[in-house]
């Protein structure tokens, strides 16, 4: 849950994007694994580790400003405010039962993706069926399954621009559509990724189904 923070009169929301852009260049340029970053920031403002984990995954947001400065802090940046987002007018337009309907097609068709991506393992169960290929052709098409079913998902919200596209929810969707799922398979494609030993850090296909399916249902909670 992201709560509002009131400073001078306006209301302001935890940046998590932000957050996580702090976060994942302090783990590159320290060298260190995302769960160590997120010991020494957990430690270093007095929270749970798991507190730290729900930011990252924008499940919950800090509870006030100042323990927004103190992470602002640990990250090396003075201000607060880098952190947190000016909220605008939270009053919905009412969504129309046509326009619920659209969004119900485009939901479920990133639903769709998204438990297939899941049964697969991210997509990688399909690498034994092209086993006769050598590994850069299996690549290639594990690349060209995945690509298949996100076009899937981004021709069902193009169909539905003429109903939902000029309210805000389609802006939400497309960015989602266009990067968050893109985002769960792009560089994990390989054999290595899924089934060889990787370094501790790597989001598994677990994480990252449940990351992508949280994200849609606070999109989705938003307006509906």
């Amino acid at each position: 849950m992201n709560k509002p923070y009131k400073y001078k009169d306006s209301f302001y929301f935890f940046d998590h994007d932000i957050f996580n852009d702090m976060f994942n260049r302090k783990c590159n340029r320290d060298r260190l694994m995302i769960k160590d970053i997120e010991e020494q920031l957990a430690n270093a403002i007095n929270v749970s580790k798991d507190a730290v984990h729900s930011w990252r995954y924008k499940t919950y947001s800090p509870n006030d400003l100042n323990l927004v400065n103190d992470i602002a802090n640990y990250f090396g940046y003075e201000k607060d405010v880098l952190l947190c987002k000016k909220g605008g007018d939270t009053k919905m337009k009412k969504i129309s039962d046509v326009e619920l309907m659209s969004i119900k097609r485009v939901y479920e068709s990133i639903i769709e993706f998204l438990e297939y991506f899941y049964k697969t393992n991210g997509f990688n169960d399909l690498w034994f069926d092209f086993e006769k290929l050598e590994p850069s052709l299996r690549e290639e098409k594990l690349w060209e399954v995945a690509e298949k079913e996100h076009d899937k998902v981004m021709l069902s919200l193009k169909k539905e621009y003429p109903i939902i596209g000029k309210i805000q929810i389609y802006t939400d969707l497309s960015n989602f559509i266009y990067n968050d799922l893109y985002d769960i398979y792009d560089g994990k494609l390989t054999y290595a990724y899924r089934f060889e030993a990787i370094p501790d850090g790597n989001p598994t296909t677990d994480e990252d189904y449940i990351k992508a399916y949280k994200k849609l249902n606070e999109i989705i909670d938003s307006y509906c």
